[in-house]
């Protein structure tokens, strides 16, 4: 096992570090994508507010979610792409997701669920191995903000305004 990777693109860096640095704090949307399994849910989202706290966007449904991240150069109506990974997604009654969950790998220690969100989205939860969550059944997501990742259109990252 490696201490370092370098991520490469077409023959160019995108970004270097230890394993869990690429995979906890991604410098942009190849290498969000390219380190993972399953790979991280991205979503196009439009910006609410921008301010000290960080950048709060608008999910499906209407409900807000604000990641801390520097909202350096970013406003209000901003389209921005929101970065989830599925063992960060939980099953949770109060969850701002809410979806059908259409399909269940059950592979022995975990279960990936897939839940249509919209008919054009639907999000990748890595949940325990004994989840019992029925097909078709309507279920609620939740996640933390402070595991959020957001990112410009273009691909780079916006800076977390403190580690996790």
């Amino acid at each position: 096992m490696a201490d370092k990777i370098v991520v490469l693109n077409g023959g160019s860096i995108e970004q270097v570090g230890s394993p869990l640095e690429l995979y906890n704090r991604p410098a942009n949307i190849f290498v969000a994508g390219f380190i993972g399994s399953p790979k991280m849910n991205l979503l196009k989202l439009n910006v609410a507010s921008a301010g000290a706290e960080g950048v709060t966007v608008t999910l499906p449904g209407g409900q807000t979610l604000t990641v801390p991240v520097a909202a350096v150069g970013v406003k209000a109506g901003d389209e921005l792409l929101l970065g989830m990974r599925p063992e960060h997604l939980r099953v949770s009654p109060k969850g701002p997701f809410k979806g059908q969950a259409m399909l269940a790998e059950r592979l022995g220690g975990l279960t990936i669920l897939h839940v249509e969100v919209t008919p054009d989205l639907t999000l990748v939860v890595q949940a325990e191995g004994g989840d019992t969550t029925p097909l078709h059944s309507l279920i609620a997501l939740d996640i933390s903000p402070a595991v959020c990742h957001l990112f410009r259109p273009d691909g780079p990252a916006l800076a977390p305004l403190h580690r996790v």
